[in-house]
């Protein structure tokens, strides 16, 4: 941070991530921009970072159980994601959008949608760009997006 002069930007923390979001769900404590890079499933990660982040602000979120998104195990992409995938040779993209439905179901539920910027397949993880934005109306045309 002082390497690049960004120490006013930046409030280090060394606490439980998913306290520390549920902790700024409030308008004054919510973040710009949150990474979500667990190891396996996000989806235990993404209510606190969806409450969390502010209306326009970036969710960055990897996947790195790309078995279960390409459809090795059906039964625990759906416990995981509520999705069965197909076992074919589009499984990354089938990976992509699952995740991206993930998200955008869980936003959903605090009257959030939201925009795909990016997102990358690479080997056995997967990597989507998000903006987040607030609007109960356009919650309910989420379901024509997928």
């Amino acid at each position: 941070m002082r390497h690049n002069g960004v120490e006013h930007l930046i409030v280090p923390s060394e606490g439980d991530g998913m306290t520390l979001m549920y902790l700024s769900t409030s308008y004054e404590k919510r973040f710009d921009v949150i990474d979500l890079d667990p190891y396996g499933c996000p989806n235990r990660f993404l209510d606190g970072a969806i409450q969390s982040l502010t209306s326009g602000g970036s969710l960055l979120v990897t996947a790195n159980d790309m078995a279960v998104l390409a459809g090795n195990t059906p039964e625990a992409c759906n416990a995981k994601y509520s999705s069965v995938p197909l076992r074919m040779k589009c499984c990354h993209e089938m990976g992509l959008r699952i995740l991206l439905h993930c998200i955008e179901t869980h936003s959903n539920r605090y009257g959030k949608y939201i925009e795909p910027l990016l997102s990358i397949s690479a080997n056995f993880y997967i990597r989507v760009f998000v903006r987040m934005h607030s609007s109960q109306a356009k919650c309910k045309y989420s379901m024509s997006k997928q």
